[in-house]
């Protein structure tokens, strides 16, 4: 607990690593000290931080607001301030420029917000795990998720994990590969199920370590009651179409009707969130859709849908993306475990 003298004698320890930091980081010069412009870091000495004052600091980079930071911790703003001002004088530099009216991070606000993560996301999962022998909470894991891994991917981890951990949470946050990636590098997700073909582009691929999953191919979905004449490209690329956004595939994936259509932005007629949602456009006789094979048999076992090889062979390209050397919880752990099981038997399953 932040404040009770043994324990914050205990996170002395994280002041070595700030210390390092300023040592070995060239990027930090003493051009933002703080009053005297010296603090113990300057000396490598031991700084007392303390890990409230390491939440405030990770919420406040975040956030960029020093009333939203307030309230994230329940404090008032003039307390959040005495909490910076104070780990500033410590270390000896300004984490942030508030010479301005936006709060703007300092070279040394940057060179040190990966490690207050760190720190802050050890003690996150120190303090789960230790409920949970506790006998308490089972433990909570925040997991981002591409369109195509949501389901059943994803589903059948969650329900395996219940299974196995009665009580556990978990959250699941759709979205873009570019967004999920942002706010796994800001610690607010554990990890991060994805087209890895968008890691390569995000402007933080250096801190990502990523496992590619087992690909499988993507089928065409539709009615039952849909007649379709899959030689005919010209014809097939003329029907309406429904795609999760954003999609999984550019126009050079596509056979050229498809291709052509896709650049000009007549293709997919429908962009939806969720596949889920295109399936059921699906089922009513709307539209056709294109998801993991694994998906296409769960939805067609009532017999009104039925599935085609796509026109063009085309596969998941997922993997799970996480921030490399990050502590993880046992729990977040035991999902990407349940998560890699079940993508190698969805991938084995009709090889």
């Amino acid at each position: 607990m932040p404040g009770t003298p043994g324990i914050d004698r205990q996170y002395e320890v994280i002041a070595k690593l700030c210390a390092m930091c300023f040592a070995h980081d060239p990027m930090i010069a003493p051009s933002s000290p703080v009053s005297t412009g010296e603090g113990r870091a300057a000396y490598g000495e031991p700084v007392p931080v303390e890990i409230r004052q390491l939440k405030h600091f990770v919420s406040l980079y975040r956030l960029r607001s020093f009333v939203q930071a307030a309230e994230e911790h329940d404090v008032s703003q003039s307390a959040l301030s005495r909490s910076l001002k104070k780990l500033e004088t410590e270390i000896g530099h300004r984490l942030f420029d508030r010479s301005t009216h936006e709060v703007q991070s300092t070279t040394a606000g940057e060179a040190l917000i990966d490690c207050a993560r760190d720190v802050v996301d050890a003690v996150r999962a120190f303090s789960e795990e230790a409920s949970r022998l506790a006998g308490g909470a089972a433990g909570h894991v925040r997991i981002g998720t591409g369109p195509y891994p949501a389901q059943p991917l994803i589903t059948s981890a969650i329900s395996k994990l219940a299974a196995e951990r009665p009580g556990i949470q978990v959250s699941v946050v759709a979205g873009t590969s570019k967004d999920l990636l942002t706010a796994l590098v800001e610690r607010e997700l554990d990890f991060v199920v994805c087209d890895i073909s968008k890691y390569d582009d995000s402007p933080s691929a250096e801190r990502i370590s990523v496992i590619k999953l087992p690909s499988e191919p993507l089928v065409a979905v539709m009615s039952a009651n849909q007649q379709l004449d899959a030689a005919d490209l010209e014809e097939v690329a003329r029907l309406p179409w429904a795609l999760p956004t954003p999609a999984p595939f550019g126009a050079r994936d596509l056979p050229r009707p498809f291709s052509e259509a896709f650049a000009a932005g007549r293709f997919p007629h429908y962009r939806l969130e969720a596949t889920s949602a295109c399936i059921e456009l699906a089922r009513a006789g709307h539209a056709i859709t294109l998801v993991p094979r694994s998906l296409a048999v769960e939805a067609c076992r009532n017999g009104d849908l039925k599935y085609y090889k796509a026109p063009k062979p085309l596969r998941t390209n997922d993997g799970i993306h996480f921030v490399r050397y990050r502590s993880r919880s046992s729990v977040a752990q035991k999902a990407i475990e349940a998560i890699l099981e079940i993508a190698k038997k969805q991938a084995g399953a009709g090889s």
